[in-house]
């Protein structure tokens, strides 16, 4: 009898505790596919139960920029992209993006020795495709003077192709520099432009995709090619148009269906 009365209550238990398991369950969350641009170039996406934004690495150092001063070198990439040796177009929609790694960087003052690396992109089938680009030594000179950098009074040398190449490396740089350009390890500056160039097209697709939606509040573009745009939801997407003024077209096309959208340039 005892035995029996045991059996019982294990047989309780477990049914007792199925069932309280059961009602612990909760529905599967789903969170929305938005992602974040990271100050490395990485993307996150939202996770966990409050669908928040995944931490940015924080130690990713193989996709860090070494300059140390974000000024001087947006102002350098900017320049760059200015120049038809850096910047190019075999097709209307492609974006252009500069990346640099300082080869000297206790050096502090112009001529500043740089690895740039350039390239013409697009997103195809979900992919980056890279339509050309070019990699390569550069000196960057610029009077060292108290300004914003004004990108017309930046020039530039650079070393020429096939068996001028070494012979123009010793002439242009300082022997210190002249290794580094030697024993230039590639990989990373590639990598950083791929991740740049993905997450910025992968933005501006998002900005055409919310002006078509009627979901933007404002537009403001500046006259190197960053967009930024405010929705109505309060949040704020940023990217580099191909072409000067391509978000201004797209805005004027949006407008019969969503009124009026605020826009203002630099």
């Amino acid at each position: 009898m005892k035995k029996n009365i045991i059996i019982l209550i294990v047989i309780l238990l477990v049914i007792a505790f199925f069932y309280i398991s059961q009602l612990d369950k909760k529905e599967p969350i789903v969170c929305i596919e938005e992602t974040k641009i990271c100050s490395d170039g990485s993307v996150v996406g939202r996770t966990g139960p409050n669908c928040e934004f995944a931490e940015c690495p924080l130690n990713n150092n193989k996709l860090l920029s070494n300059f140390g001063n974000d000024q001087i070198e947006r102002a350098i990439t900017n320049y760059l992209l200015t120049q038809k040796l850096f910047s190019w177009k075999t097709k209307d929609d492609s974006h252009n993006f500069c990346v640099i790694e300082n080869l000297k960087p206790d050096n502090e003052l112009f001529p500043l020795y740089v690895w740039a690396c350039c390239g013409e992109y697009i997103i195809q089938d979900g992919e980056l495709k890279e339509l050309s680009g070019s990699s390569g030594p550069k000196k960057i000179n610029y009077p060292n003077e108290l300004s914003f950098y004004d990108l017309s009074k930046f020039s530039y040398e650079a070393p020429g192709d096939g068996s001028h190449y070494p012979e123009d490396i010793r002439k242009i740089f300082p022997e210190d520099v002249q290794q580094r350009i030697f024993n230039f390890d590639r990989e990373n500056i590639i990598k950083r432009i791929e991740n740049i160039a993905f997450t910025n097209i992968l933005s501006w697709e998002l900005i055409k995709e919310a002006v078509n939606n009627c979901e933007v509040k404002k537009v403001f573009q500046t006259h190197r090619l960053l967009v930024t745009v405010n929705l109505k939801n309060g949040e704020e997407l940023t990217a580099t148009e191909p072409k000067i003024d391509d978000i201004m077209k797209i805005v004027k096309e949006a407008e019969p269906k969503c009124g009026n959208i605020l826009m203002g340039t630099e």
